[in-house]
Order: structure tokens, then sequence, then C-alpha cells
């Protein structure tokens, strides 16, 4: 494992603070008038997936974390409703991960989908899956034809089972983008 030093750290380092890896999302070296220069910084805790802001002296030291991200397909959920099941693209490994590894991904996975997974000394901590994404409106809640004025937007269930709000001309079986950080509609697509 490397050695780090907290001023010479970068964004997107991996790094063990009190044995868990975290992820440097932004650096601020400040060197005051007076006193010793410390390191600001914005990390994600990787395990949990909460964002903090942290100050270091100049002279910490940090291991780098043993983290590595490989592609990764959705294959099915298990029976005990807890966990999925992905494979691995280069190798065909199936990794099993838990629900809160998942971080809300789980609203959004479809059969054969393509993720990305967090490994920390080889064990599966986080799954993102890509930032918009299509799915299609499975079934559509009955809005009052006109009726604008009190409803500008209607429910429908998507093929996921998530339920959105979308404009009131979607129809069942249109494709729909969405942004899966925020989970909201985006436009329709053209599959």
């Amino acid at each position: 494992m490397s050695l780090y030093f907290s001023g010479s750290l970068k964004i997107g380092n991996k790094i063990l603070i009190t044995k868990k890896p975290y992820e440097v999302l932004h650096r601020e070296f400040v060197k005051p008038g007076k006193g010793q220069a410390f390191v600001r910084l914005k990390l994600r805790d990787l395990l949990k997936g909460k964002l903090f802001f942290k100050t270091f002296k100049s002279t910490d030291s940090f291991l780098l974390a043993d983290i590595t991200v490989i592609d990764v397909i959705y294959l099915y959920k298990e029976t005990d409703g807890l966990s999925w099941v992905f494979m691995n693209k280069k190798t065909f490994n199936h990794l099993s991960v838990h629900k809160e590894k998942l971080f809300g991904a789980d609203k959004w996975l479809f059969n054969n989908i393509q993720c990305s997974m967090t490994l920390w000394n080889n064990i599966p901590i986080l799954v993102r899956i890509s930032n918009f994404i299509d799915l299609e409106v499975q079934d559509v809640e009955l809005s009052v034809k006109g009726d604008t004025i009190n409803f500008s937007s209607k429910l429908v269930k998507l093929v996921t089972g998530t339920k959105i709000r979308v404009p009131l001309f979607i129809q069942k079986g249109d494709f729909i983008k969405i942004d899966t950080r925020q989970g909201i509609y985006i436009s329709r697509s053209v599959v």
C-alpha cells in the first residue's frame, strides 16, 4: 500500500482513515499567515455513502485503500429479497450484494443493465448505476382528460416497480428517460 501525505492528496484518491475507505471529493490547501499549513478535505465514506468535511495537518499521512472498480451486469434478485446478484463482465463471476450497498439503485435495476461496482479488498461495497436510464412505463394512473388546473402530472409505474410523476401525455408502453440521482422524469425516449 502506498503512503500519501494530506498535502499531496488529489481528488479521486481513495484513502484509509481509521481502517475505513474514503474517497477524496474536494481538496483545499490552506497556508495561514501564522501557524502550520493544513488541508481541508471533502470526503465520501465508501461504506455508508455519507459526505463530510474534515481538516488535517499537511504532514498527516494516509494509506491508499485497495479499491477497484469493475463493470458488472445485473442478473436477478435473490429470493430472500435482501441480495442482488451481478456478473463481472470480464471474469463472468457472480457477486452477491446486500441491499444496503446499493444506496437506492435497487429502484432502477432491471435484467442485464450495466453498472459499476466498487470493491474494497475484493468485497463489494458500492454499486453505481448510470445517471440517466431509459425505462418502459408499465402502468398509468387514470387522470381526467383536460383537468390540467388541478394536476399537471400523473403517477406511473415503471417496469422496475418504481412509481414516479410524469407529464400527462405519457402513456402505457412509452419509454422515458429518468435521472436516477433524483428519481425524476427527464424526457420521452426514442428506443
